[in-house]
């Protein structure tokens, strides 16, 4: 296997499943279908001659193909997706109400600090539009979105060891 790459302060102990997961969001988003040849046991896709998993490494002689991802192992993607999302919305979302608070703050008191109300009143506009863009990049993707990505990961991570668990159990049982 490869050596373990460590993103956003996070290290995946599933490091095919991390390269995976860009190739995964294709499936859930349907930019590419769910058929085809795909790996039996990190459900990579595989071109029609390929012996080896270039992700984990698995002969196909080994474990057997499938035609398609299983719903379970997509899922286990989505969550990783969804949460990452929630973070950088959230954050986005903080920064506006940060712009918005001083949007508020400069109208009520922005005349009395620089002495017309017309120039205040401007200055509050540009805070508002250009501080929220500012504010929503940056506790949008910048700062949460790295937590977001860590948690995320951490999550698919932990789904993903319970997934091999529950399908080496339905293998040896």
């Amino acid at each position: 296997m490869t050596s373990p790459e460590e993103v956003a302060g996070y290290v995946s102990p599933y490091p095919y499943v991390q390269r995976l997961q860009d190739r995964m969001d294709e499936i859930l988003d349907r930019q590419v279908p769910n058929s085809g040849r795909f790996c039996g046991f990190c459900f990579a896709r595989l071109a029609g001659d390929t012996e080896r998993c270039p992700y984990c490494r698995t002969e196909t002689a080994d474990l057997a193909t499938v035609e398609s991802v299983p719903r379970e192992a997509l899922l286990i993607y989505r969550a990783k997706k969804r949460t990452e999302e929630r973070w950088v919305y959230g954050g986005a979302m903080l920064g506006l109400l940060i712009a918005a608070g001083v949007f508020v703050a400069l109208v009520v008191y922005g005349t009395d600090l620089v002495g017309s109300r017309s120039i205040a009143l401007g200055i509050a506009f540009l805070a508002l539009i250009g501080g929220g863009y500012v504010l929503a990049q940056l506790f949008g993707p910048l700062i949460c979105g790295q937590v977001g990505y860590r948690r995320g990961s951490r999550k698919r991570d932990e789904l993903w060891a319970a997934f091999l668990e529950k399908r080496g159990s339905e293998d040896g049982g």
